[in-house]
């Protein structure tokens, strides 16, 4: 016994590691379990692999229009084994030795996976531990739905691994994960049909931005399938069958070589066994939270994707610190994601970062929407990718509580705004700060005019 606070957090992922990092900065004791690979999903298998794959997309749209700016280039064609190195050598140089890294900074590793034996009491192979906290941060898992031949189909993970792309890709969903495969794909040669339950995609975000993507995809060669219910998947890699039901009731098919579900995500607990926690648990076997994310043992916290909510890198890391604020402290913090920046790696990039006009409308705020496309943008003008756009949405008092952007560095766009809606700045105050010139940045400035 060191006299110390002791916390277990179960899982290495972005929220886990947020939150061991600053528990251990804290003066805890701080034992972290992991029987996988220590970093997480985001790290090996999705954000930064597939960011690597939209990276190498990108480079090849970019040498089929060499000629378009004076360029000759002979024998362009695509490597696939060199384009899946460089994806494995992008996520290998960033991570690092994750395991090392948090042993470095006093941070215990059990390579081992972590079960509830009874009420705040966890079983790590041999040992049992009774710590003074508990961080949930198990992450999530892809959903497949439930139609015959689910099993079969391909999830994300898989994605990225392909040992060639695919001849026709059929996407099903048309979320995060769907429109960047889309994207991704199609930038390779591959034909992509996208299956849509609804009639748009990205319902989370602002139907201008959503839009400009749809087309920009659309004239990349992706078909998109709107109001398509699955119905069943049959075959395998190279012949897959996948039925669905058209809005009109009509039954049709698509034969494809591979099948991307891209159908979201749900906390992971396999194996956790929560039952004996003591947790109190909804019907889908979920813990309640408060704003804290403390759960009805209060020594249990969940973070992450583990928690059920935003399911996002910096949400997660957010929560991961924020858990351990509250643990440290004894002081219940609630997790604060009013500046939350989010972006889809598709074509163009989308981003955005507080309210949307609808959700503004829906709050009760009557907004005032400035919007700023990016045709006469000088940046866009030198690269011919002029089909952006970047919406502000202004509250009360013209101050900025939302904005959205469609444009190839949305991502890094957005978060002059995130700043901007956290600092409530006026429309004044975005128009009295100049951007460079020429730049995609510029477009911020001229949308608060």
């Amino acid at each position: 016994m060191t006299g110390k606070l002791s916390v277990l957090v179960i899982g290495s992922g972005a929220a886990g590691s947020a939150a061991a990092r600053a528990l251990v900065a804290g003066g805890a004791d701080v034992t972290l379990a992991e029987p996988g690979r220590v970093g997480g999903s985001c790290l090996w298998f999705a954000c930064m692999p597939k960011k690597a794959l939209y990276n190498a997309a990108h480079s090849a749209r970019a040498l089929s229009r060499a000629e378009q700016y004076g360029l000759s280039v002979e024998h362009a064609g695509v490597d696939w084994p060199s384009v899946l190195a460089w994806k494995w050598h992008a996520q290998e140089t960033y991570a690092g030795d994750q395991e090392a890294l948090m042993t470095s900074r006093g941070i215990r590793v059990v390579k081992l996976p972590a079960k509830f034996v009874g009420p705040g009491r966890v079983q790590l192979g041999d040992e049992v531990l009774e710590p003074d906290a508990i961080v949930v941060a198990t992450g999530s898992q892809p959903v497949r739905p439930p139609v015959p031949g689910a099993e079969l189909a391909d999830v994300s993970m898989d994605a990225m691994s392909y040992e060639s792309p695919p001849r026709h890709l059929v996407i099903v969903g048309g979320g995060y994960v769907g429109l960047e495969f889309a994207g991704i794909y199609s930038a390779f040669g591959t034909e992509v049909t996208v299956l849509l339950r609804d009639t748009r995609a990205l319902s989370a975000f602002d139907p201008e931005i959503v839009d400009i993507a749809v087309r920009a995809l659309e004239r990349q060669g992706v078909r998109f399938v709107t109001g398509a219910s699955l119905k069943a998947i049959s075959g395998g890699p190279g012949a897959f069958s996948v039925a669905y039901d058209e809005a009109g009731g009509r039954s049709n098919a698509l034969a494809c070589d591979r099948v991307l579900l891209a159908t979201g995500r749900r906390p992971f607990f396999a194996g956790l066994d929560l039952t004996l926690s003591g947790i109190a648990l909804d019907e889908r076997g979920t813990p309640a939270l408060d704003d804290s994310l403390r759960s009805s043992d209060p020594r249990v916290y969940f973070a992450g994707d583990a928690a059920g909510r935003i399911q996002l890198t910096p949400a997660a890391n957010a929560q991961g610190e924020a858990v351990a604020r509250s643990i440290l402290t004894g002081e219940q913090v609630p997790v604060d994601l009013r500046a939350l920046t989010t972006a889809v790696f598709t074509v163009p990039q989308l981003a955005q970062v507080g309210m949307t006009e609808e959700q503004a409308r829906s709050a009760g705020i009557e907004p005032v929407v400035r919007r700023q496309t990016y045709e006469y943008v000088g940046a866009a003008v030198i690269t011919d990718e002029r089909d952006g756009l970047v919406k502000l949405v202004f509250g009360p008092d013209d101050v900025l509580i939302g904005a959205q952007v469609a444009a190839p560095y949305a991502s890094d766009l957005i978060y002059a705004l995130a700043l901007a809606v956290r600092a409530h700045m006026t429309a004044a105050e975005i128009r009295a700060t100049r951007a460079v010139h020429p730049s995609y940045s510029e477009a911020l400035n001229w949308a608060a005019w």
